[in-house]
């Protein structure tokens, strides 16, 4: 592989002896232990490198946002792309990849051959197996700075299921949050398309932001995942997020409430009474989802609830909601009104899952997630406005005057 990679274009210089570039494979069963390889797809198709002049796929990174760029620097020498999860689309037929080790989210057509899905033409989209959208890290192909990097080894993005509030809209666990590598958070994100194609603005892939966004706190502890985790979107519109290293999933609403949390007592090897007995990731699950009754998985089962399927425990007792159990450390919380120079001074250190600003009219003109700190800088014009602080067990409301 390693002659073959420095063929392409690469650098040899910031290559190991073993240099892996994922590929996607799709099967159909044959009997109980047969398959057929029906359909592929590989990175090392669709790549540019302007390292080598005498490489075919040599070029203008810049130009060419549908191919990945061989020689980015991402410290992974060795094991390049890391694909941790793979969505399918039937109503597109297209499939998200998401590479943890880019930082970036890959939308390809599905509805190519294999031997079109190696090329640069043919399927839905008349562009081969190239990439049809990426998002996340706009400088693994040159466009943007490191401020424009909205994720940060991610995992588990997909599509939000049809028929459920937020339909079509992408979900990702955002392990690395805003890359300073203390807590984790999970987007929504809506991408553009229009007329069979990706919409991009300043050539770089829409949309800018975020739809919606969330990092907090779960009982008393910020939610920071190094490794795996991931989630779901449900019907309504809240999340299931499951934290990996703690073998727990948890419940919150779009407007950051925390509604209950399931931690698992299966270890590797044993199955535990109490949470305070479990060893450290002994108990750890990649990701959890939740049915509807409906689900079509259940159908002819008996759903009776047969009882508690853990012995009872100081967290979770009676499958009690957590709201009302977590008490914040901020029992008085004043800020200094009013608003000088756009900094909002807090009367002592204070920690909070998200905050919000609107005028008096409703609209929202400043959001920050999680936060633990005396003063927080804003860019709001002189006006009363309207502040709410988010914690795990309430939102605290005060208005502010800037001037």
């Amino acid at each position: 592989m390693k002659a073959e990679i420095i063929a392409a274009g690469r650098d040899p210089s910031n290559l190991l002896p073993k240099f892996w570039l994922d590929k996607l494979i799709e099967i159909s069963p044959v009997g109980t232990h047969e398959a057929h390889i029906v359909w592929e797809w590989k990175f090392f198709d669709h790549l540019i490198q302007d390292f080598d002049s005498t490489k075919l796929n040599y070029g203008v990174v810049k130009d060419h946002p549908e191919l990945l760029d061989l020689n980015f620097q991402n410290n992974y020498p060795q094991d390049y792309t890391h694909v941790n999860a793979v969505c399918f689309n039937a109503a597109l037929d297209q499939i998200i990849i998401t590479s943890r080790h880019l930082s970036e989210l890959y939308i390809i057509d599905h509805s190519t051959t294999t031997l079109e899905a190696a090329g640069h033409s043919g399927g839905n989209s008349g562009m081969g197996g190239d990439f049809l959208w990426r998002w996340g890290n706009p400088q693994v192909y040159r466009e943007g700075r490191a401020h424009d990097q909205k994720t940060f080894q991610p995992h588990d993005a997909k599509w939000v299921e049809p028929g459920y509030l937020d339909e079509g809209k992408i979900s990702v666990f955002n392990n690395g949050g805003d890359g300073t590598g203390t807590f984790s958070s999970v987007h929504l994100i809506t991408p553009s398309f229009e007329n069979g194609a990706y919409r991009k603005e300043n050539n770089v892939f829409a949309p800018l932001d975020f739809e919606w966004t969330w990092s907090g706190s779960i009982l008393g502890e910020v939610v920071f995942e190094e490794n795996k985790s991931g989630a779901h979107s449900m019907p309504n519109g809240n999340f299931i997020i499951t934290q990996t290293s703690l073998g727990q999933i948890s419940e919150v609403t779009k407007n950051w409430e925390h509604l209950w949390t399931y931690k698992s007592p299966v270890g590797w090897n044993r199955v535990y009474t109490q949470y305070s007995h479990i060893y450290e990731s002994d108990n750890a699950f990649f990701r959890g989802e939740k049915y509807p009754e409906t689900y079509s998985g259940f159908i002819g089962l008996d759903l009776t609830p047969k009882g508690l399927i853990e012995d009872q425990n100081s967290l979770s007792d009676s499958c009690r909601t957590v709201t009302g159990i977590i008490k914040s450390d901020v029992e008085v919380i004043s800020i200094e009104n009013p608003v000088e120079n756009n900094n909002i001074r807090f009367n002592q250190p204070i920690r909070f899952n998200a905050m919000t600003i609107t005028d008096i009219n409703g609209r929202e003109l400043f959001r920050h997630g999680f936060f633990h700190g005396n003063n927080l800088e804003v860019d709001l014009k002189p006006a009363l406005y309207i502040l709410r602080l988010y914690f795990d067990d309430r939102v605290e409301t005060r208005k502010i005057l800037v001037r």
